[in-house]
């Protein structure tokens, strides 16, 4: 017999991996940028940072920092690039 809440489980998953996958992005963003709060969306393994220019400035000069940090430590993220 169909079950509804055994269907309904696939669907909390991945909200909660996305939390814990911005969760992380923003710890990182606030170790290595010192940047509290930053909105970003994530879209096909590409970070859309959505600040003013200055903050994202301030995360494009660590670019490859950010990026090669989230690959090592986080790499079910699959984050590839930033804009």
């Amino acid at each position: 017999m169909f079950n509804i809440t055994n269907y309904l489980k696939k669907f909390a998953n991945i909200e909660s991996n996305l939390t814990f996958q911005k969760e992380i992005i923003t710890k990182t963003l606030k170790e290595l940028c010192d940047l509290d709060v930053i909105d970003f969306e994530i879209r096909n393994g590409t970070l859309y940072l959505k600040a003013s220019p200055t903050v994202k400035s301030i995360v494009f000069m660590k670019k490859d920092q950010i990026v090669a940090y989230l690959k090592k430590n986080f790499p079910q993220g699959r984050i590839g690039d930033i804009r």
